[in-house]
Parts: structure tokens; sequence; C-alpha cells
């Protein structure tokens, strides 16, 4: 896996984790204001993040599994 690969990755999972933070944060802010909140939103946005991570994961797995092949 070349390191480019590794630290475009690592950027991603960053940003995801600080869009996690901010939605977070802004859900409970509206659940205090509006007693509650959009529930579709809630389920699509945290599910959208697992499928984003879970697709790093297997792109990592499936490249490191080639290298070994490969050698």
């Amino acid at each position: 896996m070349k390191q480019s690969d590794t630290k475009t990755m690592n950027l991603i999972l960053v940003l995801i984790g600080i869009a996690v933070l901010i939605f977070t944060i802004t859900m409970i802010w509206l659940y205090k204001t509006t007693n509650g909140i959009p529930d579709t939103l809630c389920n699509c946005f945290y599910i959208a993040c697992t499928g984003e991570c879970g697709f790093m994961g297997w792109i990592k797995t499936t490249k490191e599994n080639n290298k070994k092949r490969a050698q």
C-alpha cells in the first residue's frame, strides 16, 4: 500500500470523526431545544459513516492481502 493511500485514508477518518462529533453535538442541542430529533437523518448519517469506514477497511485489507500474495 502506498504512503499516499494511507495518508488519504487517515485524513478521511479524521474528517469522519470530526463530522460525527459535530453532528452529535448538533443533535444534542436540537433535542434540548425541540425535545425531538429527526430519526431518519440520524440513522442515515450513522449508516453512511459506518459504511464509509467499512469500505475503507475492506480496501485496506484487500490491498494488504494482494501485497502478501505478490511477495
